[in-house]
């Protein structure tokens, strides 16, 4: 009996909530850095709650960058963000709250930031963490922890919000933050895209970006762990192609490295991929059949290409070319890889997909529902390797922040 009428007058208090709610009160779903950064923007004209599914806000955040904080680059608008629709909104916003803007931000939570020589921003002291505990220290409103929101619905103006334990909660505007699929370990396991539907939003296709490729192993088995120190790299499928650079890890799946995670971004969903290692951008072809050339007679075949490249590396391409000088110089250069896969969603850094573009207006709310937001890896945009996705998470917040402000303060 004591539980039927416990049940019951929360029930009760929820609907009477509802009737009678007349303050600007925004739920935030999802502790991460859309979320966070949102909710140390809106604590000041909002009232605030960020809604966590994890036991501690930041989770995913606090190992960004291998842990060291990459939060963005300094070729933040003019490198490539990807998108199965227009992706021109979000260069747009990228634009508008830039890498100046993202680090003028940090800066006034107390954070110092260093670039590398690659353009990649880190707090000073090369700890992620920094970085969560600088937002969640500036943030004074209500957070729910361990509260995972399972249901979400829409009662005249205001949005009833359901929790994995049964307690509700009820607000004016709900902010959805809550990432893609990517790194699940993080809490990030899609239930973002759920809660979407539930309003009628679609989803893109989803693919794991920012993650390592399986390949054929064929002819690398010998070669795990070996690294091939800022090696060309490039990818070929049915109508496109892109080469970039960066180290490349041999592993007994395929490969990975920090240009693998860089291109996984531009094949990901792309079919017949194959991958081309150039061991040694700075010489041609030519120069490495004349010198193989030279080596004939005081090398053993299968040593030709010792000191030119590592002696593994060097033995799986004489084996490859079956001692054809021509061959092992080509292989050199261009050394295929059919790409079979990736290690998927629960490696990977990014999703590549999410809520599409046209779904949204140029302040990032739902066209479908008015008041439903959304920031973050949950839209369809997705950047490079390199402190981009955390970018895209700086501008995409501040957008909708500025859109809610502006909002309350207007109803003042």
């Amino acid at each position: 009996m004591e539980k039927f009428f416990s049940e019951n007058f929360k029930k009760i208090d929820f609907f009477l909530r509802i009737e009678y709610n007349v303050s600007m009160k925004t739920a935030i779903i999802g502790g991460g850095a859309s979320g966070l950064i949102l909710a140390t923007a809106l604590q000041n004209v909002n009232e605030v709650t960020v809604f966590e599914r994890n036991e501690r806000v930041g989770k995913k955040l606090s190992a960004t960058g291998n842990g060291q904080g990459n939060v963005t680059n300094l070729a933040a608008t003019k490198e490539e963000y990807f998108s199965f629709g227009n992706v021109s909104l979000a260069k747009t916003l990228i634009s508008r709250y830039d890498d100046t803007s993202f680090a003028a931000y940090l800066e006034s939570l107390g954070l110092l930031l260093l670039p590398d020589e690659r353009g990649r921003v880190y707090p000073a002291g090369r700890q992620a963490s920094a970085v969560t505990d600088a937002l969640r220290f500036a943030y004074a409103g209500k957070t729910e922890l361990a509260t995972k929101i399972t249901d979400i619905e829409k009662t005249g103006k205001v949005f009833s919000l359901t929790a994995e334990d049964g307690r509700l909660f009820v607000f004016d505007r709900v902010v959805l933050c809550c990432g893609g699929k990517a790194a699940k370990n993080f809490g990030t396991d899609g239930n973002g895209y759920a809660l979407a539907g539930k309003l009628g939003h679609t989803q893109t296709p989803l693919y794991p970006s920012l993650v390592q490729l399986k390949t054929d192993t064929t002819h690398i088995k010998t070669l795990k762990g070996i690294r091939v120190i800022n090696a060309s790299l490039t990818a070929r499928w049915q109508g496109g192609v892109h080469t970039l650079q960066g180290d490349v890890i041999f592993t007994e799946y395929g490969v990975s490295g920090d240009a693998v995670f860089r291109m996984s971004a531009f094949i990901a969903g792309k079919q017949n991929v194959t991958l081309e290692i150039d061991f040694l951008p700075p010489f041609s072809q030519e120069k490495m059949e004349e010198t193989l050339k030279s080596k004939l007679g005081k090398f053993p075949e299968t040593e030709l290409l010792c000191g030119i490249v590592n002696n593994q590396v060097g033995r799986a391409i004489m084996k490859r070319a079956g001692g054809d000088i021509a061959r092992a110089s080509a292989l050199v250069k261009a050394f295929p890889l059919p790409v079979t896969g990736s290690l998927g969603f629960d490696y990977a850094q990014v999703t590549k997909g999410g809520i599409p573009l046209d779904e949204v207006d140029e302040n990032l709310q739902s066209k479908k529902v008015k008041g439903l937001y959304f920031a973050g890896e949950i839209l369809d945009v997705d950047g490079q390797c390199g402190g981009f996705n955390l970018q895209w998470a700086y501008a995409s917040a501040r957008t909708v922040a500025t859109a809610l402000e502006e909002e309350a303060r207007g109803q003042v």
